[in-house]
């Protein structure tokens, strides 16, 4: 039969010739297609190719279900044709993943799945054929409950807890019972139980779960509980002693323990716990008459148990001693503009004096543990300062701490140093971000954020923002152009930064939206046929999308949802009186401009 394929603009007509196979119950067809667009000229493709006569055959079609809700069901197929046979099952007209055998069964059906039907598409290297829809009926009967998994053994150790699960289905609501050797557990309701720590008491215990709904019940195997004797509860073979010792001076108190590891420790004095003393050993810091009396003790712990130590009484003693320096100054680095801190810890009798130093010379009032310098600037780099700690025994120099003043910088950067949108279609809008650094070691502050070129606009960063050295600040940049052209402008941030304005250059161009459609024909089938259902696929050889809800009688379609550059494959099928549908056409491309 000969096919004449016509170009819309009038340039002639180009006749080609095709091949026809006869195929119960209707014969093949070939079709072409027409891409055309509203600025550039359109044109039509014809390609036809010869279909083979050993399809495959659908020996026994699939066969309507009815399952209660909770319940599975499983619809399947036989047929013959071209080894390998290749199974793709659709629901509702959307394939299934993952069901591609000659039997496809559901996940457990609810009320929502009633009157769901479903269908399997068989291929060979010849074709292939789609069968007869099979209708799925779900009732609202109840299912009674069964165990999908059984409740397991447990060992643990004593003081341990076991966790037994069980997983059922039926038709909600489920309730639980969970049984200690035949015995109902209180409140254990639940699909999972955790029992209380164990003992070698609960050696041997067995525990089984009920489950029921309106239906019925079902009670699961015994699962067996094991409670071995485990780790050896710590005790205490040295306990801490007695210690006396001199106002301004330590204290240290020990123990030794026993039992399985890990052992942990917790000092405490007059029963309240020592922040970070979880050692066997604990040093207190330099002591005052005021805690003279004071009562230390330690408990020990494991998985186990726990043990408390005997108390051990620290007696302070009024004796003078002279200052000793515990942790010295340590030096700083700092930014012209900001201050530095030192600070010393000592130990002696009180009450400790203290005098800072500044290059050798005193500095007046600075005569506490901590001393803070005034805004610093760079001629005070390398000042070293000291402290002297005194008391009515005697006096200690520090070491010098050395003072570090580095100049102060005030940098912005950008990235991107400049947006580039390209086209963008009139109405639409796109949003590029630039990223604004602090790349010195000194605060800037945002003080304005402007914005010039049509369709261009700013947000994220404000006046008065403070940027701390390193830290960033992201600015989204909007360009809505209005009309078609191209459109440059910039956008400054002005800061107190050296090099402020900080200045990004924008451009972009407004495009026109272009519609674009592909306009499909192909010839009709010598059969008597219903209609015809177009398909789509991004690649060739498909997958393929199905175009037309229902099919249509005409031997033309126009899909009018393809994308500017994209390509398009395309197939057809002829579907009879009796809603069997053909294998597909031959493929055709289609370049969208």
């Amino acid at each position: 039969m000969p096919l004449w394929v016509t170009y819309p603009n009038g340039r002639g007509a180009v006749q080609l010739e095709t091949q026809r196979v006869s195929r119960k119950p209707f014969s093949f067809f070939v079709f072409v297609f027409c891409v055309s667009t509203m600025l550039l000229h359109s044109g039509c493709v014809g390609v036809a190719s010869p279909a083979s006569n050993q399809m495959p055959v659908i020996k026994t079609q699939p066969a309507s279900q009815m399952v209660s809700a909770g319940q599975t069901a499983t619809f399947s197929v036989a047929a013959d044709g071209n080894a390998p046979l290749l199974y793709q099952w659709e629901r509702n007209g959307t394939p299934i993943a993952g069901a591609a055998s000659s039997s496809y069964t559901t996940p457990p059906t609810t009320t929502a799945d009633n009157s769901s039907r479903f269908v399997v598409i068989i291929s060979d290297k010849a074709g292939s054929v789609t069968s007869n829809p099979a209708t799925l009926t779900v009732t609202t009967a109840n299912v009674a409950p069964s165990l999908i998994s059984q409740p397991v053994d447990q060992t643990v150790t004593a003081g341990q807890t076991a966790t037994f699960s069980v997983t059922a289905s039926g038709t909600a609501p489920l309730s639980y019972q969970w049984y200690k050797n035949g015995t109902a557990i209180g409140t254990a309701t639940s699909p999972t139980y955790t029992t209380p720590a164990e003992t070698t008491s609960d050696n041997g215990a067995r525990f089984t779960v009920t489950v029921s709904n309106a239906a019925g019940s079902v009670t699961s195997a015994a699962a067996t509980l094991t409670v071995t004797a485990g780790a050896a509860a710590p005790s205490i073979i040295t306990q801490p002693v007695d210690q006396t010792v001199t106002a301004g001076q330590t204290a240290t108190f020990s123990v030794t323990a026993s039992g399985t590891a890990p052992l942990s420790y917790q000092w405490f004095k007059n029963g309240a716990a020592i922040g970070t003393a979880t050692s066997p050993t604990y040093t207190t810091p330099a002591e005052t008459t005021s805690d003279n009396g004071a009562r230390f003790t330690v408990t020990v712990s494991n998985a186990a148990g726990t043990v408390t130590s005997a108390a051990a009484t620290l007696t302070v003693t009024a004796g003078a001693a002279a200052p000793l320096i515990v942790s010295q100054p340590v030096s700083q680095s700092i930014t012209a503009g900001q201050t530095a801190t030192f600070s010393v810890t000592a130990s002696g009798t009180a009450p400790l004096s203290y005098q800072w130093y500044r290059n050798g010379a005193a500095v007046g009032g600075a005569t506490s543990p901590t001393y803070t310098t005034p805004a610093e600037t760079t001629s005070d780099n390398g000042a070293q300062f000291t402290v002297v700690v005194s008391n009515s025994v005697g006096k200690v120099t520090s070491t010098a701490a050395a003072l570090t003043v580095n100049a102060a910088t005030f940098l912005l950067s950008a990235t991107p140093a400049s947006l580039t949108f390209g086209n963008v279609n009139t109405g639409a809008s796109s949003t590029l971000a630039v990223t604004l650094t602090n790349s010195g070691n000194s605060q800037v502050t945002i003080s304005n954020v402007s914005i010039s070129g049509a369709g261009f606009n700013a947000s994220g960063l404000s006046a008065g923002q403070i940027l701390a050295p390193g830290q960033g600040g992201t600015l989204n940049v909007t360009f809505t152009p209005a009309v078609a052209g191209s459109v440059t402008g910039s956008l400054a941030v002005v800061s107190s930064a050296s090099n402020s304005p900080a200045t990004i250059p924008l451009s972009g161009t407004g495009s026109q939206t272009v519609p674009h459609s592909a306009d499909l024909s192909w010839t009709a089938s010598t059969s008597i046929v219903a209609g015809y259902n177009v398909y789509r696929g991004v690649q060739s050889g498909g997958p393929y999308t199905k175009l037309t809800s229902t099919p249509v009688v005409l031997t033309i379609h126009t899909d009018s949802t393809v994308q500017s550059g994209q390509t398009y494959f395309y197939v057809v099928t002829a579907v009879d009186l009796n809603n069997l549908e053909t294998v597909h056409s031959n493929e055709v491309s289609a370049v969208i401009p």
